[in-house]
């Protein structure tokens, strides 16, 4: 969707039609690979160079989810992270929900790391 956070059309008319009395936020991605019996998870937000940081009701959302999965099922590079956009082809910064930087890719990386190509 276009000129808007919204990633679908629910989201989009609970937000502007309905009260607030829930919270609804976008996140922007889930990605699942298989390698032998290992699975990786990587649940991200995206966000480019000068956007600015996410609302606290997406921060809350995703320290939630992260705290409800047992992370020791997954493999290393499985986890929530925010993943920072300086240069899509040559630098993503990949950060956990504290702030703290955890690794910078390139987008060949981060493709090899979605789908288990690095291990």
């Amino acid at each position: 969707m276009k000129n808007t956070w919204h990633n679908n059309r629910i989201s989009e008319k609970l937000n502007k039609e309905y009260k607030k009395d829930f919270s609804i936020c976008d996140i922007d991605g889930a990605v699942r690979c298989q390698y032998g019996k290992q699975t990786r998870l990587i649940i991200y937000e995206s966000k480019n160079i000068n956007e600015r940081l996410m609302g606290s009701s997406q921060l809350t959302t995703l320290k939630i989810l992260n705290d409800c999965i047992e992370w020791k099922k997954f493999d290393a590079y499985s986890g929530v992270y925010v993943l920072k956009i300086i240069d899509l082809e040559n630098e993503i910064i990949w950060y956990n929900l504290k702030g703290v930087e955890i690794r910078k890719t390139t987008f060949k990386e981060l493709y090899n790391i979605f789908s288990c190509k690095l291990i």
